[in-house]
């Protein structure tokens, strides 16, 4: 039977989710430049400021973004990746569709201010506004794979959810 490996103790203590509230707006800030790629314990702490975002009353929108100013978010750290088992993998694309599930269920605007190029995983958590059960937004004023060069609005859509607007 696999073993799971977990990551290495000194990640476990780094703050890789910076969260704030300003004047009704919760923040949500990926903290891993240059590349913003998210770990398990990058998604433990980005699970519990969505909760932190949901449950505070005095929280009308939450603001998605990342630190530095070349990614919004590239996805999963490969190099973290590479160094588990695959039971670890299993469970932690478990926990990271779980994460993005939650995010898509809250019943609150959330805006996702694509600050850089957004690939990979990063595009899923974007997307992933598009596919939530209330107005969403995602924001880009970079080239990027998310959306087409120039960041110039790629559509307006309605269905049974509500309105998702792709800027």
């Amino acid at each position: 039977m696999a073993t799971t490996v977990q990551p290495t103790a000194g990640e476990a203590t780094k703050q890789l989710i910076n969260y704030r509230t300003d004047e009704g707006v919760g923040v949500i800030e990926m903290n891993d430049p240059p590349a913003n790629t998210y770990t398990y314990e990058m998604n433990r702490q980005f699970d519990d400021a969505i909760l932190k975002a949901r449950m505070d009353n005095d929280v009308y929108v939450i603001l998605l973004t990342g630190a530095g100013d070349k990614f919004f978010s590239a996805g999963a750290n490969i190099k973290m990746l590479a160094s588990v088992d695959p039971t670890f993998k299993y469970y932690f694309c478990l926990h990271a569709n779980e994460m993005l599930l939650r995010l898509e269920h809250t019943p609150k605007l959330v805006i996702a201010a694509l600050n850089g190029h957004t690939v990979g995983g990063g595009l899923e958590i974007a997307m992933g506004l598009a596919r939530g059960q209330s107005r969403r937004i995602a924001w880009n004023r970079w080239h990027s794979a998310a959306f087409a060069p120039g960041g110039e609005e790629q559509g307006h859509r309605t269905d049974g959810y509500g309105q998702h607007v792709l800027i």
